[in-house]
C-alpha cells in the first residue's frame, strides 16, 4: 500500500482534502500533517511514498518541507500545491518537487497524478535499465550554464542581464543558441547577434530548454558518434519541441505544460545520442536495419539493450531532476499508451508532435503512426487532422 503524507496549515483544507480522498483508502495509507512544522516531525520518522505539501505556509513553507524530504527520503514523490498567483513562488521549488499541481485540486487528478509518478518510478527502475546505464562509458552530466541559469532564475533579484552574461560565459552554448535563434524554426523578424537579445525576444521558458539541450549536446563530438548526425539530432529536436508547444497551445494547456512540452520535445532523443556515442558501429548497423526493414528503432534497441533510447534519456534527466512531466513526455513518447493519462499532456504533444512529423519525411529510421488507442483514450482522435494543418503537414488518416 502506499504510504501519503499531506500537509497544508489550513484545517478546513486539509479536512476537505481528507474527505475527497476517501474513495482511495483501500490503496493509500495516508497520513494528515497540520502545517511544516508537523510535517517535519513526521518525517523525522516515517518514510512516505508521496508527500503532498501546499506551497504558501507561515514559518516552514512547502518547498522547506519537500527540501527535506528529498535530503532524508529522496526516493519519495514530491508534490507541491500552490494557488493561482503564486507561480513565482513555486518556481523556488525547481529541483524540489516532482509535480506542480493548482489548488484546488481535484480527486480524481491527483488521484492520476501519483499513479503516473509510480509507474514512471516502476519503469525506470527496472534492472535492465540500470544494466545498461552501468555498462556505458560515456554519459552526459548536467551543463554547469545550465545549473548557474537555473539558480539565477530562482534569485529575487534576478535579471536578463545576468542571465545573458552566464549564457555568454559558455562560447559553444552561445553559439548554439544563435544559431538556433536565427533558424527558420523561430521565424524572427531580426538577426539576432546578443544572447541577452535573444533572451528577451524569446522568453526564459524557451531559451531555459536550449541552454540544457545545447549543454548536453555539445558534449559529444560528431566524430565520435559514428554515422549518427549531431546537426540532424539538433534541427530535429527543435522541430519536435516547436511542434509539441504549438499542440498544447492549441488544446489550452497550461503555460507550465506547454513549456515541458518544449522542453520534453528538444531533449527526447538525447538516449540516441548517448547510444550513438557508446556504441558507434553497432548503432550504425542498428539505424541501417530499421530504415530497411521498417521497424522501429526503440523496438530494435529494446530487443538490443533491453532497454531503448526513451529509457536511456527519461533516466538521466530523472536523476537530475528535472519535472516527472518532462521526464514521462521522454519515456512513452513511442509508447504513450503505457501511461495511465486521459488527458491531455506534455507526453500527448510531444507523442503527435513526432508521428505527424516524422510521417511526413521519416527522419530517424523511425516507422510513423500516432497512437489512436492513446489519443481516444483522451478524446483527441479527431484533433490530429487540426493539428496537421497547424504544423503545416498535410492531416494524417485517422
Amino acid at each position: 500500500m502506499i504510504e501519503i503524507l499531506f500537509v497544508d496549515d489550513r484545517p478546513e483544507e486539509l479536512a476537505e482534502l481528507e474527505q475527497s480522498l476517501r474513495k482511495f483508502r483501500q490503496e493509500w495509507c495516508m497520513d494528515f500533517a497540520l502545517g511544516g512544522q508537523e510535517a517535519l516531525r513526521r518525517l523525522e520518522s516515517t518514510e512516505y511514498d508521496v508527500v503532498v505539501c501546499d506551497l504558501n505556509m507561515p514559518e516552514v513553507s512547502g518547498t522547506d518541507v519537500l527540501r527535506r524530504v528529498l535530503e532524508q527520503w529522496p526516493k519519495a514523490t514530491r508534490i507541491l500545491l500552490s494557488k493561482r498567483g503564486e507561480q513565482e513562488q513555486a518556481i523556488e521549488s525547481t529541483g524540489v518537487a516532482h509535480q506542480h499541481l493548482v489548488k484546488p485540486c481535484d480527486a480524481d487528478l491527483l488521484e492520476m497524478t501519483i499513479s503516473d509518478t509510480f509507474a514512471l518510478r516502476y519503469h525506470l527502475e527496472n534492472d535492465a535499465i540500470r544494466d545498461l546505464v552501468g555498462r556505458l562509458d560515456h554519459l552526459p552530466t548536467l551543463p554547469d550554464t545550465y545549473t548557474s541559469l537555473v539558480e539565477e532564475l530562482n534569485s529575487p533579484h534576478s535579471s536578463l542581464a545576468r542571465v545573458g552574461d552566464i549564457i555568454r560565459r559558455d562560447v559553444s552554448i552561445s553559439a548554439k543558441i544563435l544559431q538556433l535563434v536565427n533558424s527558420s524554426f523561430f521565424g524572427l523578424p531580426v538577426h539576432v547577434t546578443d544572447v541577452s537579445h535573444a533572451t528577451a525576444l524569446l522568453g526564459m521558458n524557451v531559451v531555459k530548454p536550449l541552454v540544457l539541450s545545447s549543454g548536453l549536446f555539445e558534449q559529444f563530438s560528431p566524430g565520435s558518434l559514428g554515422e549518427y548526425s549531431l546537426a540532424h539530432l539538433v534541427d530535429h529536436s527543435a522541430e519536435v519541441a516547436l511542434a509539441a508547444r504549438c499542440i498544447a497551445q492549441l488544446e489550452g494547456a497550461a503555460p507550465e505544460d506547454c513549456d515541458h512540452a518544449f522542453m520534453a520535445g528538444m531533449l527526447h532523443d538525447m538516449g540516441q545520442l548517448v547510444l550513438a556515442k557508446n556504441y558507434p558501429a553497432q548503432y550504425d548497423q542498428m539505424r541501417a536495419h530499421a530504415i530497411e526493414s521498417e521497424t522501429p528503432l526503440h523496438e530494435l534497441e529494446r530487443a538490443e539493450f533491453q532497454a531503448n533510447h526513451a529509457d536511456l534519456g527519461a533516466y538521466l534527466l530523472g536523476l537530475w531532476g528535472l519535472p516527472s512531466p518532462i521526464v514521462e513526455a521522454i519515456v512513452w513518447h513511442h509508447t504513450p499508451f503505457e501511461s495511465t493519462h486521459d488527458r491531455l499532456t506534455p507526453l500527448a504533444a510531444v507523442h503527435a508532435a513526432e508521428a505527424i512529423l516524422t510521417s511526413s519525411k521519416n527522419p530517424m529510421g523511425e516507422a510513423s503512426g500516432i497512437s489512436h488507442e492513446f489519443l481516444s483514450r483522451l478524446r483527441r482522435n479527431d484533433r490530429v487532422s487540426v493539428w496537421s494543418v497547424a504544423l503545416g503537414i498535410e492531416s494524417q488518416p485517422a
